[in-house]
């Protein structure tokens, strides 16, 4: 009996041991801002507030592996990146662009693969986003009210074009990714967050191009005989 209870014993502490999570990191410039961690109900299950450019989350136990939202407060916005988590350790450098994406030191692969995709979207729409948020600043401009009709239109229709052309870049920068890293697999989860119902075309050639093991991943599956049925029904539309 006292080995067989010594066992259980040992089990339940790598049980407990395993669900643990430890989050700590940077955030220059944020100094009485908040981090938080919230789950996919918009539940916040960690926090931590930022003292001296620095924050962290004490180990704590993780609900479950899975994606969650990673935000900080401070200003009048917050910002907010997707996550990866799974027990572990994670160290996150938080950016001064608000654009980049977090840089995180971790060894969840999952986590890692999707650093590597956000990463490579940032260097793609550098340029791109300026334009964009240049655009969005004349029309939030107060002093946009003073401007004739024509001039505002001309702003707005900017907007709107550049809201477009996101979606095209979207598909572009993923077709890159895919060819330049075809054994990361973490490309049908970006497709889900993506709004591929107004283009199931193009994003079913994306997956097309996937490798056999993203295909044949859970969200790879799903999304794939989404896009499928998606593709169908376009094609018999009259």
């Amino acid at each position: 009996m006292k080995p067989a209870y010594f066992i259980f014993f040992a089990l339940l502490l790598a049980g407990c041991n395993f669900q643990n999570i430890k989050i700590s990191g940077t955030a220059r410039g944020m100094d009485t801002g908040v981090v938080s961690i919230i789950d996919l109900f918009g539940k916040t299950i960690f926090g931590a507030n930022i003292t001296a450019g620095k924050f962290d989350i004490k180990q704590e136990n993780l609900p479950a592996s899975g994606y969650y939202t990673f935000s900080v407060t401070s200003g009048a916005f917050p910002r907010d990146y997707e996550v990866y988590l799974e027990p572990g350790s994670y160290i996150i450098n938080i950016p001064e662009n608000d654009h980049d994406y977090l840089h995180i030191t971790t060894n969840s692969k999952t986590q890692n693969n999707l650093s590597a995709y956000y990463t490579f979207e940032d260097s793609m729409m550098t340029d791109y986003r300026k334009d964009k948020d240049m655009w969005v600043a004349k029309l939030n401009d107060p002093k946009a009210k003073l401007l004739p009709d024509a001039e505002i239109n001309k702003i707005i229709e900017k907007v709107e074009s550049t809201r477009k052309r996101e979606r095209g870049m979207h598909i572009a920068v993923m077709d890159m990714f895919i060819k330049k890293y075809p054994q990361n697999d973490i490309v049908p989860h970006i497709i889900t967050n993506m709004d591929y119902k107004t283009s199931p075309g193009a994003y079913y050639m994306l997956y097309n191009k996937l490798s056999t093991k993203a295909k044949n991943s859970d969200e790879g599956k799903q999304v794939g005989e989404q896009l499928q049925q998606l593709v169908k029904q376009t094609e018999t539309k009259p």
